[in-house]
């Protein structure tokens, strides 16, 4: 039996058992081995190899299927379905209730259960639904739909900051969360949706959408059941000596790797004290009214443009390229620059600035190319939101508060979400000058966040180093221990924060 002692938040935690003492021992031993630059490779490009490409293609194929309504949409489907008034608009908004409902069982999933095989399910259900979308015949099938559809993808993104914690160093976080929350949907989803749009068949082209996405994301689904492991150690694709090295190569994290199950209530009340974490929330939350605009009213902007319906899904890639290239290009400065992701958050918001601006002045009959790439601007949105993504995934530690921190975002995501689409009102298409000042709104409180945030990294640190000094223990060493006690990063003075 294992006797309980008091953790310094205050709550009880179970003392190691004689098996955790022999688990704490060997742990002990690893520390002492060195990894040399060649096994650092050999496990980043197997971790690559299978962790990041089922993470982008996951987010690839959300991305996809998330967006598909708005290309349905140019191709009739609000004619055929009857839509009206702001149905369309609640039909965005309605993926974000399901979204936000799943969040809480998500939170409570996440420290229970095998993460491969969770991911893997939510894949083959939401699957099942996008398919199920081309059999919609009136709103409120769609909303139905679209609520499941929410509730399934609702778990990914938790899912994705967590895989990032656990298989990669801090200073690669910003640049897997860069490809893993791509736009390459944006790019490549007006292109298959022209695609598509050339389908001589007996259904209308918006339900082919459907039913291609649907059928192509229930596929993946089954294939990560298969591949994706749970943890380090259960990785089929690492020897076992590897499997030993790999502990070594993030343990500098200083984050653990999520391998404690038991539900600590003083660790989710650590995050709310914190107000790093209130400054990201915002952030999270302004982004995603930006997100909701660009995500179910972008190709119906355009359509503005005079465009035809095929040359309109086509003319939508290009803010996706912009958005890839701006935000991969700013996370690999910060592979190589420490501490800049907050000035890389606060920068990237003003091209998106500019864009809105120029959307909502220049004359879109006179000054049509200009106003056009005032759009393409806003593809740098993006960039924001990847940074922030990657600092949540680098300043949580403790097994509890990562998880709530990662579900918080997806909570404020599905917030910002919900409200978002109804700034973008029927009878002002296709100019839509609320929803453009909402954006232009949005932007400058997500670049205040990011002053904010900085702020309170760069203060705490300060403190840490007159209170306790530099950090002088092996990091590995200390690695391990908060893994072993499942240490957060408020009660591990050797932690200092990313910015």
């Amino acid at each position: 039996m294992s006797d309980p002692t008091e953790t310094k938040s205050g709550f009880t935690e179970a003392r190691p058992s004689n098996s955790s003492m022999a688990e704490a021992e060997e742990e002990r031993d690893i520390s002492e081995q060195v990894l040399t630059p060649s096994q650092n490779r050999k496990l980043l490009i197997k971790t690559n190899s299978v962790i990041l490409v089922v993470m982008v293609l996951a987010s690839l194929l959300a991305f996809l299927d998330k967006n598909a309504m708005s290309f349905a949409a140019v191709y009739g489907m609000s004619q055929e379905v009857g839509l009206v008034n702001q149905d369309y608009s609640w039909l965005g908004s309605i993926f974000y209730f399901g979204y936000i409902a799943m969040e809480i069982p998500a939170l409570w999933l996440l420290t229970r259960v095998r993460i491969g095989k969770f991911i893997g399910t939510i894949l083959v259900l939401w699957g099942i639904t996008i398919t199920a979308m081309a059999g919609c015949k009136s709103f409120a099938t769609l909303a139905v739909a679209r609520f499941f559809l929410g509730v399934f993808e609702a778990a990914l993104l938790p899912c994705c900051i967590l895989l990032t914690s656990i298989w990669y160093r801090r200073e690669e976080h910003a640049l897997v969360s860069a490809l893993y929350f791509n736009t390459f949907a944006g790019i490549f989803g007006g292109i298959l949706a022209y695609a598509i749009g050339q389908i001589q068949g007996d259904l209308s082209p918006w339900k082919y959408l459907f039913i291609i996405y649907g059928s192509v994301t229930l596929v993946f689904g089954f294939v990560v059941l298969v591949i994706l492991p749970d943890s380090p150690q259960t990785a089929w694709f690492f020897t076992a000596e590897q499997k030993k090295l790999v502990v070594i190569r993030t343990a500098e994290n200083q984050t653990g790797v999520n391998s404690n199950k038991t539900w600590k209530m003083g660790q989710v009340y650590e995050a709310l004290k914190d107000p790093k974490y209130w400054a990201l929330s915002i952030g999270v939350m302004a982004f995603a009214v930006t997100n909701a605009g660009i995500t179910n009213f972008n190709p119906l902007i355009i359509s503005g443009y005079g465009f035809s319906r095929t040359k309109t899904v086509l003319m939508a890639s290009p803010q996706a390229a912009v958005a890839i290239v701006a935000q991969v290009t700013a996370t690999v400065i910060t592979l190589y620059v420490p501490n800049v992701r907050c000035i890389v958050w606060v920068l990237s918001t003003l091209p998106a600035i500019a864009g809105t601006v120029m959307i909502h002045l220049l004359d879109i009959k006179m000054q049509r190319a200009a106003s056009l790439t005032g759009v393409y601007l806003m593809g740098f949105y993006n960039v924001s939101f990847v940074t922030m993504l990657s600092l949540q995934s680098s300043n949580n530690s403790g097994t509890t508060k990562k998880s709530f921190a990662s579900v918080s975002v997806a909570v404020w995501y599905s917030v910002g979400n919900i409200f978002g689409p109804q700034f973008f009102r029927t009878d002002q298409a296709p100019y839509y000058p609320l929803g453009i000042n909402a954006m232009m709104t949005a932007f400058s409180i997500n670049a205040m966040m990011g002053m904010i945030y900085f702020a309170c990294c760069f203060i705490e640190n300060k403190r840490r180093d007159r209170e306790y000094g530099k950090p002088v223990e092996s990091s590995v060493t200390v690695g391990l221990e908060v893994d072993l006690e499942d240490l957060t990063d408020g009660e591990n003075h050797h932690f200092r924060y990313t910015y």
